[in-house]
């Protein structure tokens, strides 16, 4: 199964160099995949109270996407398994892909607010197909040499009562020197959301071409690392 959306790359998706963010790139995977599942769960009633929500995110980008710019992204769930569903994404344009991913959900259920296992219905709904893109391993590192506080802002929140998943890229970019349009691969892992902190650090550690970070508070909100070129 899969399912593709042509999007135009306006200014509201970009930076201030032109290039699109992080943010918005994964915002776009977001809504194809949202638009499948909608059709695909339409009639599910094991569904009902249940929502996908994000716990990590592979990409890696091969060719620069910049403003103006007609893509393709396309959306394929690969596997499922106890509470994670598995998807890739590939995003074309001009005839070349520009950039492929690996997403990660857990299904959440929403009365008992805590992770539900998938329902063999679901399992059969969105069957299976070949992973073409894996992603990889990563292991949080200890010793974070640099910190920054970042604010939380209200428009940051969206209609689950956390901060978006979308958002922790723009935290992220406020590590000196990153530049986003340089990037060539990130990896994402979301771990404890953010509701009621009005600041959360952002420690990392530079390497060559290479960048670890976290996002936390008293508990870990998310960590990972960059790549670039």
């Amino acid at each position: 199964m899969k399912d593709s959306r042509i999007y135009e790359i306006g200014p509201m998706f970009c930076g201030e160099n032109g290039h699109i963010t992080m943010r918005s790139l994964t915002s776009l995977m977001v809504d194809i995949s949202t638009i499948q599942a909608e059709r695909v769960e339409k009639n599910l009633k094991v569904m009902d109270h249940k929502v996908w929500l994000l716990y990590s995110w592979d990409i890696e980008i091969s060719k620069p996407i910049k403003e103006g710019c007609e893509i393709k992204i396309t959306t394929i769930p690969t596997h499922m398994k106890r509470f994670f569903a598995y998807r890739n994404f590939i995003v074309e344009g001009n005839g070349e892909i520009l950039a492929k991913a690996k997403g990660t959900f857990i299904l959440f259920d929403q009365d008992k607010q805590r992770a539900a296992i998938i329902d063999k219905k679901v399992l059969v709904a969105y069957g299976e197909s070949p992973e073409f893109y894996t992603g990889r391993n990563y292991k949080k590192i200890g010793n974070f040499e640099k910190s920054e506080l970042v604010s939380i802002r209200r428009a940051d929140f969206d209609k689950n009562h956390h901060v978006n998943n979308g958002i922790y890229f723009d935290y992220i970019k406020e590590i000196p020197g990153l530049d986003e349009e340089k990037i060539s691969y990130i990896k994402m892992i979301y771990k404890n959301q953010i509701k009621n902190e009005e600041k959360v650090g952002l420690f990392y550690k530079k390497g060559q071409d290479k960048i670890d970070f976290k996002i936390g508070s008293e508990i870990d909100h998310a960590y990972g690392m960059v790549e670039y070129v």
